[in-house]
């Protein structure tokens, strides 16, 4: 029985050898694609497979024509064995056939146009080119598209010819496009009573007597649907009705309810479990202002936010916003209580998503055995950008940031400081996994640190800094051992994740970084392991983290959630 079984897999198992010598590369990828051979089994009957087999020289012969040569010669063999067929192929393709003319000429209104112009240049078709029946059709068709992305709807070929003289190895094309007049928009009517036509005009990227061009049309789609103000939005020209050189848009939209909640349960080892609720009134008037509020309780930082959101020039990109909040922070270091009122601009510079403030904050620390109050006006200016394949689990992307903040005690601030931070993390992919590099670091100029409230200290060790230690566990200490924070901070991760089964993955660690008074302080060290699930809701992370300092834990156990970049 056992023998039996086993010889029976390896004969479902046989498959039939066709083997195509000779040629190589694409023109034998292009051979073996053609032949209608390669669509049989082994267990096919042999008529068929005979008839296939007589027919291959037909499809072999066009197949290389294809790509240009078109004198092939082909000896061919085929074999029936005991547990399958074989087919061998002994390939002459013989000399290619280039082109030694080509004429490609666009007539009409497209005749000045530098999309067609550019089109030809990077195209490969080209007088001294071999002959690709693939990148001439190719061509073809990328003129026609881009005729109708432009709104030559008229377009047409008025010649289009490919001669082949075989016998002296040469060909001529010959492609006279006429592209008539370029359609151009017509009535633009934009459905919508919920808000100010000025402030759509923002998102606007076509107008009445513009040239038709579809990609404006994609960036009003694009614009309108991320503005957060509809939650159905449509572009349409009226194809049917284009006439005399002109076509109508028609754009219709359904404005977004006017309030919405969100509830929030997450979970992490530096917070504990977190429950968050937030409300947004996303259409305050017809100009576009929205007001968003937020709460979040957890064991160790809890806050309640309200900010009132204008938008300016680009309104989904440009937002000038007012807030005021109220955080309460206690870790096993620090406990504070911290009230803001404040103004950011947001916008984007050259790719970054950068944010203007000014701040006005009291606060209320219990750092170690001492007991810090201060009021600070602070201004302060953030870059960060993001680039990801996939924002969800990205295999290759990164973050970048940098905040420049600061305090004058001539403009009403108890402290005189300037801080800057800045982040970065990388993700490569490596074999069948990914590779994380991160790194952090800030660092603090002024005479009065000792009066600096908490949030306005470095603090490293958690589930995002170096793991194997507490939240905010590592810093510098006072005479009593607590640890009170430091000027600078400096911290870091490599870790290599690998993925075992469907959505989960394992992941190897390395992380160092501290909170320090001088540069010359040492850094604390980890290392451990995690597994990774892509949950749902997003990833979820669990590590097992070594300290190279034990005198608190031997191990850490780190549990977080939330987007890799």
């Amino acid at each position: 029985m056992s023998w039996f079984s086993l010889n029976a897999t390896a004969l479902n198992a046989a498959e039939p050898l066709i083997e195509l010598k000779g040629v190589s590369a694409e023109l034998q990828t292009n051979l073996r694609a053609g032949l209608s051979l390669t669509t049989e089994t082994c267990d096919a009957p042999a008529w068929r497979v005979k008839r296939l087999f007589r027919r291959a020289d037909n499809e072999l012969d066009q197949a290389a024509r294809a790509l240009g040569y078109y004198q092939i010669k082909v000896e061919k063999n085929l074999q029936f064995q005991t547990d399958c067929w074989q087919a061998n192929f002994d390939i002459n393709p013989g000399n290619p056939v280039y082109l030694n003319e080509v004429e490609i000429t666009i007539l009409g209104e497209a005749q000045s146009d530098a999309t067609f112009g550019k089109l030809l240049q990077a195209s490969p078709v080209k007088k001294g080119s071999k002959v690709h029946h693939g990148q001439y059709e190719a061509l073809k068709g990328d003129i026609e598209r881009i005729a109708a992305e432009h709104g030559y709807f008229d377009g047409r070929f008025i010649r289009s010819e490919l001669k082949i003289d075989p016998q002296a190895n040469q060909a001529s094309i010959v492609l006279h496009y006429q592209s008539g007049q370029r359609f151009r928009i017509g009535q633009l009517e934009i459905n919508q009573q919920t808000y100010d036509p000025e402030l759509l005009e923002r998102y606007i990227k076509i107008h009445a007597g513009d040239p038709y061009d579809s990609t404006a049309l994609s960036n009003t789609h694009r614009g309108l649907a991320d503005s957060g103000y509809f939650q159905n939005v449509s572009v349409k020209p009226d194809f049917k009705g284009a006439k005399d050189g002109t076509i109508d848009v028609r754009v219709e939209l359904e404005p977004v309810k006017r309030m919405a909640y969100r509830i929030g349960l997450g979970a992490a080892t530096d917070t504990g479990p977190r429950f968050s609720l937030g409300y947004e009134r996303r259409r305050l008037n017809r100009l576009g202002h929205r007001l968003e509020s937020k709460i979040v309780l957890s064991q160790v930082d809890s806050s309640l936010g309200l900010e009132y959101l204008i938008p300016v020039q680009q309104p989904h990109i440009d937002q000038i916003s007012f807030r005021t909040g109220y955080r309460h922070l206690d870790t096993d270091t620090t406990t504070s209580n911290t009230a803001t009122i404040g103004v950011r601009a947001v916008g984007s510079r050259n790719g970054w998503s950068e944010t203007r403030y000014l701040d006005w904050i009291s606060e209320e620390s219990d750092i170690g055995n001492e007991t810090t109050k201060a009021t600070l006006l602070v201004p302060g200016i953030s870059w960060s950008q993001t680039k990801a394949d996939n924002r969800m689990l990205p295999r290759k992307g990164y973050r970048l940031s940098l905040e420049l903040k600061g305090a004058e005690e001539a403009l009403f601030s108890d402290v005189r400081f300037f801080q800057l931070q800045a982040a970065a993390k990388w993700i490569y992919p490596l074999g069948a996994g990914r590779l994380l590099i991160r790194g952090d670091t800030g660092l603090t100029l002024t005479e009065e640190f000792n009066q600096l409230p908490a949030s306005y200290r470095f603090f490293a060790g958690g589930d995002q800094s170096v793991r194997g230690y507490g939240y905010q566990a590592l810093g510098p200490k006072d005479s009593d051992g607590e640890v009170v924070g430091g000027r600078y901070l400096l911290s870091g991760s490599i870790e290599y994740e690998y993925p075992i089964k469907d959505d989960w993955s394992a992941a190897l660690f390395v992380d160092a970084g501290n909170a320090v008074d001088g540069w010359d302080e040492g850094l604390k060290r980890s290392a451990g392991m995690g597994l990774r699930w892509r949950s749902p809701v997003g990833p979820i992370r669990l590590d097992l983290a070594i300290p190279e300092d034990t005198s608190e834990d031997s191990f850490r156990i780190h549990f977080s959630m939330g987007a890799d970049l």
